[in-house]
């Protein structure tokens, strides 16, 4: 498995192409034709958000990948910056310069998807991606420009190894034997481990990750992020509800009143929660402080003991 997707990689992407690393296993070293200093940021970290798919190949492997772990590395040598995104149950481990490699978890059920940006070392935006479903491997492609296979889709893939996100508008990827495609979708944003290898979808130090532990009322620490016509909010209280819906406050002192308005969010677990089907925020909560981060940034909320009928009067 591991030997297949490097050399697909490898072939796509890279300006040398030939074997290397990996046994059946998923503990080989992988060589990825690479040379030149090392330049690289080795940052595996667990996803938070959803990547879905569509075609006729999902009666085969689903409408929905089921993401873990992302290793990312910048260029280095001949090499573009690319990142392995895997399966839940799945891990990814770095060797020098920047070679990234997938250790698959169970060899009949799980995924690798490899994603790179056209930086110097390729010129190519593209994905080599395999999909495992009862022992039964599916290999897909695509290079924007084309190559050899399919082309991706003009802006279909954003990739920002900095802020860890990487992102898919409708990015195609042929079957390579059958010639079948599929669809990719949506945003994933995953989180720094510190360069170590990381194959647990739970240890990203959160705690909670369920509806139930983020209902009530919470105090947001900066309410200059609420502003409207009376200005910028000098309270702002949160108030999630098991439902799955919320309510945002505003307190102006200048008019005495609460601006208010009612959105969604999902529970996407350990951790993880999408609010207004933005890309996924991710929270922790420690005695009753909410830290949430999004897309590179974080706020915090204390637990509130006030309840919704005390945010009166409304604002006109």
């Amino acid at each position: 498995m591991n030997k297949n997707i490097i050399v697909l990689l490898s072939c796509l992407f890279f300006v040398a192409c030939g074997g290397g690393g990996g046994d059946g296993d998923g503990d080989g070293d992988g060589d990825g034709d690479g040379d030149g200093n090392n330049n690289t940021e080795d940052t595996n970290g667990n996803t938070t958000g959803v990547i879905t798919l569509s075609g006729d190949d999902t009666t085969i492997v689903g409408t929905q990948l089921n993401t873990g772990v992302v290793g990312s590395s910048l260029a280095a040598g001949s090499q573009p910056d690319y990142i392995i995104i895997v399966d839940k149950d799945s891990s990814v481990t770095f060797s020098e310069p920047n070679i990234l490699v997938p250790n698959i978890n169970d060899a009949n059920n799980g995924f690798v998807l490899v994603v790179t940006d056209d930086s110097a070392g390729s010129g190519i935006n593209g994905i080599s991606m395999s999909i495992i479903v009862g022992g039964t491997k599916l290999d897909y492609a695509c290079s924007t420009p084309v190559t050899t296979f399919v082309e991706c889709g003009t802006s279909s893939i954003a990739l920002d190894i900095e802020n860890k996100t990487v992102t898919f508008d409708t990015a195609t990827v042929i079957n390579t034997d059958t010639g079948t495609t599929l669809t990719l979708d949506g945003t994933l944003i995953w989180n720094s481990n510190g360069g170590n290898n990381s194959g647990n979808s739970n240890n990203n130090g959160n705690t909670g990750g369920a509806l139930t532990d983020i209902t009530g009322v919470w105090k947001d620490d900066d309410p200059s992020l609420w502003t409207s016509t009376l200005g910028f909010a000098d309270e702002v209280y949160t108030i999630y509800k098991e439902d799955g819906t919320y309510l945002e406050f505003a307190y102006y002192i200048i008019g005495n009143c609460y601006d208010n308005s009612l959105g969604n969010y999902k529970d996407l677990g350990n951790g993880n929660i999408s609010i207004d089907d933005e890309p996924p925020y991710q929270f922790s909560i420690v005695d009753n402080v909410m830290t949430v981060s999004y897309l590179g940034d974080s706020y915090t909320a204390a637990k509130s003991n006030l309840t919704e009928s005390d945010f009166t009067p409304i604002c006109n």
